[in-house]
């Protein structure tokens, strides 16, 4: 190769890479950036996780960048969580709670309603959801409203929906056995293109 094609050739794999850097923030988890289709997660999209039990695993794989946004001074909005994500976000040291919300929605409201809104207004970096059920349409419309108001938002769901047809942007499966536990990277319609081994 030419001395003029090396250097095109490196600088189109340099554009890639600033483009993908641009659009995605790093995981902070080696394991989970290799298998990421742009090597970490979208700064505005949707992320689909499913776990059993009450996603506490799930959650350490955004400790990281929670802790980056919210000492960034972008806000943190948590729609309906759990006891026990909202006593590990307000204790992690790693963590600005100022930037910290919790929704909890009116009652006949919908939770998935609410995630809507936070996303569309742009005024927080992260918005995270515990939604009792949710559409294909309604995952389109959520992603929509996270691509005009650039926000990642993150969707905690229960195992059952790890088949289910999404419109995610990332589906995520974390599984555990006797073995260890691992992360599976699921397409549209819940079938897994990769999965790597990780440690909680």
């Amino acid at each position: 190769m030419s001395c003029a094609g090396k250097l095109h050739h490196r600088t189109a794999w340099e554009n890639r890479t600033t483009k993908c850097a641009s659009r995605m923030l790093a995981t902070g988890i080696a394991v989970l950036d290799d298998m990421l289709p742009d090597g970490g997660w979208p700064k505005a999209g949707v992320v689909e996780v499913t776990e059993s039990g009450d996603h506490a695993c799930a959650m350490e794989l955004f400790m990281p960048v929670l802790a980056r946004v919210t000492r960034q001074g972008r806000g943190l909005a948590l729609v309906a969580p759990p006891y026990s994500v909202r006593k590990r976000i307000f204790t992690d040291a790693g963590i600005n709670p100022v930037g910290v919300m919790q929704v909890n929605p009116h009652p006949g409201r919908s939770a998935l309603w609410t995630v809507e809104s936070l996303l569309q207004s742009g005024d927080c970096g992260v918005v995270m959801a515990w939604p009792g059920c949710n559409t294909e349409l309604m995952d389109k419309r959520l992603q929509k409203a996270a691509m005009q108001g650039r926000v990642l938002c993150v969707l905690f769901r229960p195992p059952c929906r790890s088949t289910a047809v999404s419109g995610s942007n990332l589906r995520i499966v974390v599984d555990a056995d006797a073995d260890g536990r691992a992360l599976y990277l699921l397409n549209g319609r819940g079938g897994r293109l990769a999965g790597a081994a990780w440690g909680c």
